[in-house]
């Protein structure tokens, strides 16, 4: 059976029409997602770029910190802890996250108002955990009592600092008796950390 001419041509034409559709649009998804790729790069490179200069940032202080809670560093530590900590306020203000700022403020502010030991241990745990999500996991699951507590050798035999670093802090401040000279949010956001 013969068809007529114009049948056969399309017939022809047609596939080699999908064909030529195809492969123009395997081009253009293929530069797409090659655009997409190099952007990703660029981003992961930034974020590095980022992250190295938080770290060079929160490095000077943490070290100091760090120091505090190591018996034959502290005497040294508690000489440098004043100038770090100025420096650091510089800082902290402007590439810290919400989270370290508001921590570190916590932090900085409770001190000076003589805290009890278990409230300053947990003001600084929860600023190593900002610090922490802020610089690396910003998932993180780890507590106060993770970055805390392994620095403690004998933990177990004093459950109210196990305690003080995973209870809310409001609670152990009115356990410990103490009035932070800070605000904690009255309006329904939970503290973070």
């Amino acid at each position: 059976m013969d068809f007529p001419l114009w049948v056969q041509i399309v017939a022809l034409a047609v596939p080699a029409a999908v064909s030529i559709f195809s492969a123009l649009w395997a081009t253009r998804s293929a530069r797409k997602a090659q655009r997409a790729e190099h952007e990703a790069a660029r981003l992961r490179a930034l974020e590095d770029r980022v992250a190295e200069r938080k770290y060079e940032l929160y490095q000077p202080f943490l070290q100091t910190l760090g120091d505090m809670l190591t018996p034959f560093r502290k005497d040294a530590a508690s000489d440098r802890l004043e100038a770090v900590m100025a420096d650091f306020s510089s800082f902290v203000a402007i590439w810290g996250s919400d989270e370290a700022v508001e921590t570190f403020y916590r932090f900085r502010v409770g001190s000076v108002a003589s805290p009890p030991t278990l409230v300053t241990m947990r003001l600084m745990a929860d600023f190593l955990i900002a610090v922490r999500r802020d610089i690396a996991w910003p998932v993180t699951e780890i507590t106060g009592l993770h970055v805390i507590g392994m620095r403690i050798n004998d933990l177990p035999e004093h459950p109210e600092m196990k305690r003080a670093l995973e209870q809310p802090l409001a609670e152990l401040f009115e356990a410990e008796g103490w009035t932070p000279p800070f605000e904690l949010p009255s309006d329904g956001r939970p503290v973070r950390i």
